[in-house]
């Protein structure tokens, strides 16, 4: 019963809360509010932050490889960013493909989850010098 619940939340329920919420959040959006050039610009550098918090936390766990000697493994910075829980399953996976004894994927959740609070942390610091709070 486990394994079908455990099935069920990560693919179907999470299909259809998806689908759901975009209903909800687009049936409220103005189409001409939202094909603006700006928006555009919030997308793309969301991208660009995407991808160099990916760069930057593979780097920082080659700084950590280093000074541990090798007992950290650098693909785990990688699970940093707060794309939960997808970033610390492709993380661990990818982990597997080079060494299929490598089980990282507890260690890459507490990144990941460390990865949202810091970008709820952020996102405050944010507001409150934006005077938004």
């Amino acid at each position: 019963m486990v394994e079908r619940l455990t099935r069920a939340s990560s693919q179907e329920i999470a299909n259809v809360v998806t689908l759901f919420l975009g209903l909800a959040i687009g049936s409220t959006m103005v189409g001409a509010e939202f094909l603006k050039l700006s928006t555009l610009a919030i997308l793309l550098l969301g991208i660009v932050a995407f991808a160099l918090d990916a760069v930057a936390g593979v780097l920082f766990g080659k700084l950590l490889n280093a000074a541990s000697g090798g007992r950290f493994n650098p693909l785990i910075g990688a699970a940093g960013i707060s794309a939960f829980p997808m970033a610390a399953r492709v993380v661990h996976r990818v982990a597997q493909e080079e060494d299929f004894e490598n089980f990282v994927l507890m260690h890459a959740m507490g990144a990941n989850a460390a990865g949202q609070v810091a970008s709820v942390v952020a996102g405050g610091v944010l507001l409150a010098l934006m005077g938004a709070g």
